[in-house]
């Protein structure tokens, strides 16, 4: 029995797949999100495209559930060429929405702050982050405790530089969420104290800056 909800629990929450890249480009991370069963009623997602089509072919090897839409939203969390770089193609060949903080080439809707938006099988907040961009956005789930941060940093090592006023704030309401793990835009997933880590950057900024 014990061993059977160890699985259980290992196996429970949403599907986040990580996307291979192409590796002869500088690229951002892709994130492929399918809920737990794959039923019909759950939204497959992606986070971010890369910087070219080499995700479809990733996309097209994963089991994405039986009779639905193999990709339903595409969303951005900025416009920054190495996180758009696929739209054309994803359109062209899953007519799939995509929503961004900011209109340009191939977005459908806007995001706005604080919108809640089903993706697999949960409900995720879009948190306007300016401090990278303008239209920075971080996609947090929390009902599964998970963060997508895009280009938006949350380790800062040194009191030695200065940042925005945007910056600082978004880091404070990241700081007030619950997570468990967090999927940036560059860089391996973050599940070793990402909450610690996000409050100890908002020592270091506080305590650099006019901002209290």
């Amino acid at each position: 029995m014990r061993k059977y909800l160890e699985n259980y629990e290992k196996y429970k929450n949403m599907k986040v797949i990580r996307l291979n890249t192409n590796p002869n480009l500088y690229s951002s991370n892709s994130y492929l999100i399918l809920g737990t069963w794959n039923k019909l009623e759950d939204v497959n997602a992606l986070v971010d495209t890369g910087s070219d089509d080499y995700i479809i072919n990733e996309i097209e090897r994963t089991n994405k559930g039986v009779g639905k839409r193999p990709l339903e939203k595409v969303l951005l969390t900025h416009t920054h060429f190495d996180h758009i770089g696929a739209l054309k193609e994803l359109k062209k060949k899953y007519s799939a929405e995509v929503l961004s903080y900011i209109k340009v080439p191939g977005v459908d809707r806007l995001l706005t702050d604080n919108e809640m938006i089903r993706l697999g099988d949960d409900y995720f907040q879009i948190i306007h982050s300016p401090g990278h961009s303008s239209d920075s956005i971080c996609i947090y789930c929390a009902g599964e405790k998970i963060l997508f941060t895009g280009d938006t940093s949350i380790r800062v090592y040194s009191k030695d530089s200065t940042y925005t006023d945007e910056y600082i704030e978004t880091i404070e309401k990241l700081a007030k969420l619950k997570v468990n793990i967090v999927y940036p835009g560059h860089g391996e997933p973050i599940s070793e104290n990402p909450q610690s880590i996000i409050a100890n950057t908002l020592s270091i900024l506080k305590g650099n800056s006019v901002y209290q």
